[in-house]
């Protein structure tokens, strides 16, 4: 398993107290859900957030967590290629698709382990040696409303 990078903590820095929790907690139970990968951190205008792929190439990212003020959302770069009979997938982009997350508990919901099981069988490559890269975008960072 994948350890906590210390500098996915101190991007959180600016964030509630209880949004760190929650990012960190989902971030734990998704690698936990994952096979081995690459896990990709990355601190940008107006979000923060871990990206998971076989390669470190953004295109090839299966799964993110990015951060914003009071949630945490699960997002799909290939979502529209996803089983969802549900509709709980949101989004109105050409391929990427989303789940808010407001509880660690949210991702112990069957139908959200499928989509993980189903995105990481749609993805390119195959299981790697485990590993993180840092990705701190430059220029100054703006933060949503309510963290920081």
């Amino acid at each position: 398993m994948l350890p906590e990078p210390p500098e996915y903590v101190a991007f959180l820095a600016p964030y509630p107290a209880t949004t760190q929790a929650l990012a960190r907690e989902l971030r734990h139970r998704l690698v936990a859900l994952l096979p081995d990968c690459i896990e990709s951190v990355w601190d940008a205008t107006n979000a923060t957030g871990v990206a998971y792929g076989f390669t470190e190439k953004t295109s090839d990212h299966f799964i993110h967590l990015p951060v914003y003020a009071r949630y945490v959302n699960i997002g799909f770069p290939r979502g529209v290629y996803l089983t969802d009979p549900e509709v709980r997938l949101k989004g109105t982009g050409v391929r990427t698709r989303h789940v808010r997350l407001d509880r660690p508990e949210d991702l112990d919901d069957p139908y959200l382990v499928g989509l993980i099981r189903e995105a990481v069988e749609l993805a390119d490559g195959f299981p790697v040696p485990p590993r993180s890269v840092i990705r701190e975008m430059a220029g100054p960072r703006r933060r949503p409303s309510g963290a920081g």
